[in-house]
């Protein structure tokens, strides 16, 4: 990583100087700072840190050849702030004991008019589809940035190639995407706990093959006196490079008077990962337990894979005259997925035991779709709704629930001041746990984590902030993510994260 700060910053300041060196281009740039603190407030063992970043940006804009040619880009040098466990030698090493990483959305050359209303846009960039606030089951050409729970619905810029033909200069557009390397979606660190926590419910699709499954690991589960069960290791299975994995995504565009209606299809791979195959072995610990018997270590190894898909998407929106021009938009996916089956072997476990072998996608099509409004109530209240059927990483026809976002902003002071309030419910639905009775007692017994029958399952992510601009060119932003509900739920399980209390100021320019 340190080797490429040197050739980063000689090729920004070669653009900027050539750039400076011409009084024919025009230079638009621009820089920021920002300071963002947060504390790990709820679901952890106890408070404490859980970010600490500090970023300087650099964005740049030039106009190479007027109305023909332009240069885009952005470069962010990000500070951890934190620093884990190192070897000795590492401290004296500036990048180990004060760790960084590099970020960049944008580095691309934009080429109008390459033919007669023929645009061409090259390099790294973000294609973004999709007429949804933040949830856009269309837009699949960037992957998911799911690191960060705050900046949800951001996808990762990747090297594309993008033509735009607007024939007669009109409103209809036809767009053209290739993406000749996939690339996997940013996860947040608590996705273990969904993947490959030992405890955790079994992706099979099929409520049998779940029940079989989860028989099986009971063996362990209910008996941990017995066992010493390892953190899994956990392969993600790239697609190789090939042009065959490269990614294909079109889209129709037009406007008729106060609606924006597209359509779209997508050939590629979905971005975040299903289990493939999940092995277990043994291992001697050298313990015992009260009764003087052997502890048994048990070690797991769990490949995912990104299954191909094709998406035939559409999306409307537009204002209603008759609602005093309220926003409104429709979107809505069809998906055509790969199947994946995962087997799950753990025979070196529980001799004469079988592997099981079942899906964990079918091929079965489904369909994703969000729907909502939004209405400027006054210059001091602005309103906003949805409905979602099928969240971002629902993947399969046996995957799909439903949800509700509401949210609003209170303005004051020329927007110098704002409240804003957001939350995200799960619409509750029955709870489907195994029907294991392992002690014959007629109580559903699941050893996985979170599984307790207790009737319907949802959960809540409410996210009030309040955002100070004392002067031009200053933010500072107070808030909280608060996260609860069933522990089997999308919002309120282990694998979402803690909830927080952040702090952040920026100053740009």
């Amino acid at each position: 990583m340190s080797d490429s700060t040197p050739a980063l910053t000689v090729a920004l300041a070669t653009i900027l100087a050539a750039a400076s060196a011409s009084a024919e281009v025009e230079i638009d740039w621009g820089a920021f700072v920002e300071n963002d603190f947060r504390l790990a407030v709820d679901r952890v063992d106890e408070p404490g840190f859980d970010r600490n970043l500090s970023t300087i940006g650099f964005d740049l804009q030039a106009e190479l050849v007027p109305d023909s040619l332009r240069f885009v880009g952005d470069l962010k040098f990000v500070w951890t702030g934190s620093t884990g466990d190192l070897w000795f030698e590492e401290l004296s090493s500036r990048n180990a004991a004060n760790p960084w990483y590099l970020e960049s959305s944008a580095a691309y050359i934009d080429i109008v008019g390459l033919l007669p209303n023929l645009d061409l846009r090259v390099g790294r960039q973000i294609v973004q589809w999709g007429a949804a606030d933040a949830f856009n089951p269309t837009n699949n050409l960037n992957a998911l940035d799911l690191e960060d729970p705050l900046m949800f619905g951001e996808t990762m810029a990747n090297q594309m190639i993008r033509a735009d033909w607007n024939p007669a200069a009109g409103d209809f557009i036809f767009s053209a995407v290739w993406v000749p390397v996939f690339q996997p979606a940013l996860l947040p660190g608590s996705a273990r706990l969904v993947i490959a926590d030992p405890s955790a419910e079994f992706p099979f699709a099929r409520p049998a093959d779940r029940l079989r499954a989860e028989r099986l690991r009971n063996i362990w589960l209910q008996r941990p006196e017995y066992y010493e069960v390892a953190r899994p290791e956990v392969t993600a299975a790239m697609p190789e490079f090939s042009l065959a994995n490269s990614q294909v995504g079109l889209r129709t565009q037009w406007l008729v008077g106060l609606f924006d209606m597209s359509l779209t299809y997508y050939r590629g791979r979905d971005s975040l990962p299903v289990s493939k195959a999940s092995y277990s072995g043994t291992y001697s610990t050298g313990l015992t337990a009260e009764n003087g018997t052997p502890v048994l270590g048990v070690a797991t190894e769990v490949e995912v894979v990104y299954p191909r898909k094709q998406v035939l998407g559409f999306d409307l929106a537009g204002q209603l005259p008759f609602l005093d021009d309220a926003g409104f938009w429709v979107e809505g996916a069809m998906v055509f997925p790969e199947r994946v089956e995962m087997s799950f072997d753990i025979t070196r476990v529980a001799p004469g035991a079988q592997i099981l072998v079942g899906p964990v996608v079918e091929s079965t099509p489904f369909f994703k779709w969000v729907a909502g409004m939004d209405y400027s109530v006054n210059e001091y209240l602005f309103v906003t709704g949805q409905f979602i059927h099928g969240f971002p990483d629902e993947f399969g026809v046996h995957a799909l629930h439903d949800y509700w976002v509401a949210g609003g902003d209170v303005k004051l002071w020329q927007e110098r001041f704002l409240f804003r309030l957001f939350v995200i419910g799960q619409v509750p639905y029955r709870d489907d746990d195994l029907p294991l009775d392992e002690d014959g007692d007629g109580r559903v017994e699941s050893f996985a984590r979170g599984a307790t029958d207790d009737g319907t399952i949802a959960g809540y992510a409410i996210n009030p902030s309040i955002t100070v601009r004392p002067m031009d060119g200053l933010e500072m932003v107070l808030g909280s993510y608060l996260l609860m509900g069933h522990a089997e739920s999308k919002l309120g399980m282990d694998g979402a994260g803690p909830s927080l209390a952040y702090l952040r100021a920026k100053a740009s320019f």
